[in-house]
C-alpha cells in the first residue's frame, strides 16, 4: 500500500469522484482507506446506547474508499500522482562514517521525494 496517514490525495473514481480528502486511516489487510473532507461518502451506523452516547441512535461514519480509486496529491501545484519507491544513500556525517540508505516515497510524475 502507497497511502499514509495524513496524505491529501483526489478520488479518481466513483460517486465522489473529483473531490479531494485527507487520509484519517489505512486498512492494510483490506486495501481501503478513511478519508476525511467535506461531502465524503458516509455509512449511517446505528448505535447502542452507551455511557460516553447515553442516547445511542443513528452515528455517521466515513466510509473506507477501495485505495485504487484514489491518488495522491504532491506539491503546490496540487497534481496527482502514483507513488514509487527508490533507495537513497545519505553522505555520512562523519569521515569514516558507513553511508546510511533508506527507502523513500517519490512521486513519479515529478519525481520528488515525499518522506
Amino acid at each position: 500500500m502507497n497511502f499514509k496517514k495524513g496524505d491529501q490525495v483526489v478520488i479518481i473514481s466513483g460517486v465522489d469522484k473529483g473531490r479531494e480528502a485527507k487520509i484519517v486511516a489505512v486498512l492494510k489487510k483490506d486495501n481501503r482507506v478513511v478519508l476525511e473532507g467535506e461531502k465524503i461518502r458516509v455509512n449511517k451506523v446505528h448505535q447502542k446506547p452507551t455511557q460516553d452516547n447515553p442516547d445511542g441512535g443513528i452515528v455517521e461514519k466515513a466510509a473506507p474508499i477501495d485505495a485504487s480509486n484514489v491518488m495522491l496529491i504532491v506539491g503546490k501545484d496540487k497534481k496527482k500522482t502514483r507513488v514509487g519507491y527508490k533507495m537513497v544513500t545519505d553522505k555520512p556525517s562523519k569521515k569514516g562514517a558507513p553511508s546510511l540508505t533508506h527507502k523513500v516515497r517519490y512521486a513519479k510524475k515529478t519525481g520528488e521525494q515525499i518522506d
